[in-house]
């Protein structure tokens, strides 16, 4: 059901799977045991005990690597299914690439960001044997990302073979040893059968100047004739190509953007007068020039923007502080094709809509305004109760853990990072970085009094107009905060370190955490203390609900 990598110019064949929470379907098994990011599967295909170990890493929302030590060998127990268990670095193990091709429920797969963005002029050249000479010699061609950041657009000019325009959809990026940098790409051509569909680089970008090297697998895995960013199979210089000059005005300005909001965010960029955003709903990339002093206290500014296909505009941001490791902004509902500065009027924006922010690099902890551990029963899921719970030597960090409400038996922990909270309307709106995959979530809450508080989920960007009091799920204070991380059923010790006080209580506001939606009903099965459960362990957090992958399997050995 899977093939091995094609030698150079033969054709990549594939084979489909799916992820479910608790087997990956037809040929590899049902997850029995999960250990970190290691899963032992058994397969009834090749007996009534047959076991592997597979390591799983999620490279991207649309890859995953795999690596176990064979698809040709299984073991009939545990202990030596375990004993074959793959880190990601010994070079003996066979490598498995997964391509996502369907997201959960049959959803087409989400488009992402590529790694690089703006127009290049480029050289090209195929290492496959066929001529000695560059197949794109002259700087002539050019690649670009428009209209879509999501894409690559490559049109191949003046080269040894016809004019070609190759567009590749980017599903993901991400850092490998050694400074490396990887990107997974789909070519979208209709009928590639002499191009593998799914292909794998290498990038490099030099800093200064942005140009970008870049190289290619001759076939979808990562490792096949790729060496490095300079050394492929197919190798691509990309040269900045020259962008227009800023408009007087524009270049001229003095105007800065607050010294609060310098720095690395989430989708932005901030040093000076300049702002840049990458708009990861229609993919474009703004490059924000501030033109005027601000508006009001330190918070709107007129400005120019340009996106990386050359649209420009005049606008208006709005910065809002929300804490030391959180803004808020809002672009002008309208632009202007000149400078105008009633672009920065209170009816060129929507006060309830806010693109939501967090600091990458924090520059202090925020202590979550929960303090103690609070149980309570998810809506809609009587059978199942959540535990909310603190650290007292970690005040930033916050538990929370879903369990059987008759038995305990824990279907999934998780963790989080309060970046900082404030109180809008009468209710406290919490922004947090789950630990474990790295996505930021925002939860709004309401107080009762000292010992109810009730929580709910507000999306990426703090959604406004939710009442936790009718919608979220109430949580009763059960004890203190632990010293250090909670365990199911655990309480706290007479001599437990004091409460902290975090900057914002949440005494007299709100509080709120969120993940992906973590009162919604849990459908895998659970697991004990051992981490086994009933022959099948949750693997849902580290193998991808319900997903329909392509595989292509690559030995490390050749």
């Amino acid at each position: 059901m899977q093939s091995t990598s094609a030698t150079p110019g033969g054709q990549v064949q594939y084979s489909e799977m799916n992820i479910t929470a608790d087997a990956i379907l037809p040929i590899w098994g049902h997850c029995h045991r999960r250990l970190g990011n290691s899963v032992i599967l058994t397969d009834s295909s090749w007996g009534p005990n047959c076991s592997r170990c597979f390591h799983i890493t999620l490279r991207s929302r649309n890859v995953l690597q795999v690596r176990t030590e064979s698809l040709d060998k299984c073991y009939t127990n545990e202990e030596a299914a375990e004993a074959t268990c793959p880190d990601e670095k010994t070079a003996r193990f066979k490598d498995i690439i997964l391509y996502k091709t369907k997201d959960l429920g049959g959803e087409d797969v989400r488009r992402l960001y590529c790694p690089f963005n703006g127009r290049f002029s480029f050289v090209y050249n195929a290492n496959d044997g066929s001529e000695s000479r560059t197949e794109c010699p002259d700087p002539v061609s050019e690649l670009d990302n428009c209209p879509s950041g999501s894409a690559l657009n490559l049109r191949f000019r003046r080269c040894s073979f016809k004019n070609r325009d190759v567009t590749f959809q980017c599903l993901g990026h991400w850092e490998g040893p050694g400074d490396q940098r990887f990107l997974a790409l789909r070519d979208t051509r209709p009928g590639t059968n002499h191009f593998p569909l799914y292909r794998c680089a290498l990038y490099r970008e030099e800093s200064g100047t942005g140009n970008v090297f870049m190289a290619l697998s001759s076939d979808s895995t990562c490792t096949s004739n790729l060496r490095s960013a300079t050394a492929g199979y197919e190798t691509l210089s990309l040269s900045v190509m020259p962008a227009q000059r800023w408009p007087p005005e524009v270049d001229g300005s003095n105007c800065r953007f607050p010294q609060w909001a310098h720095g690395y965010w989430q989708h932005i960029y901030i040093e000076g007068n300049t702002l840049t955003y990458k708009d990861h709903v229609s993919f474009k990339t703004f490059t924000i020039r501030c033109v005027g002093s601000d508006v009001g206290i330190n918070e709107r500014f007129p400005v120019f923007a340009r996106t990386q296909c050359g649209e420009e505009m005049y606008t208006c941001i709005w910065l809002k502080r929300r804490g030391v490791n959180v803004l808020e902004f809002q672009l002008g509902l309208q632009s202007s094709t000149y400078y105008n500065v009633t672009v920065c009027s209170d009816s060129n924006f929507e006060p309830k809509i806010w693109i939501t922010q967090g600091r990458l690099e924090q520059l202090q902890e925020s202590p979550c305004p929960v303090v103690g551990e609070y149980t309570g029963v998810i809506p809609d899921a009587t059978n199942l109760c959540a535990k909310l719970s603190s650290d007292c030597k970690s005040p930033e960090i916050m538990y929370y853990t879903v369990s059987d409400c008759s038995q305990s038996e824990i279907y999934e922990e998780r963790e989080y990072r309060c970046l900082g909270q404030w109180e809008e309307d009468g209710l406290m709106y919490t922004y947090t970085q789950r630990r474990d995959v790295g996505t930021y979530e925002c939860f709004v809450g309401s107080i009762v009094s000292n010992n109810e508080i009730y929580i709910k989920e507000a999306g990426d960007h703090c959604q406004r107009n939710i009442d936790p009091m009718h919608y979220g799920m109430k949580l009763t204070r059960k004890g203190t905060c632990f010293g250090n991380q909670p365990n199911a059923g655990a309480h706290p010790e007479a001599g437990a370190i004091p409460q902290p006080h975090p900057t914002t209580t949440w005494m007299s506001s709100r509080r709120p955490p969120e993940p992906t939606k973590p009162w919604k009903p849990i459908t895998a099965p659970p697991r004990d203390a051992s981490g086994a459960a009933d022959g099948h362990q949750n693997s849902a957090s580290i193998l991808l609900l319900s997903m329909l992958i392509v595989i292509l399997v690559h030995s490390c050995q050749h």
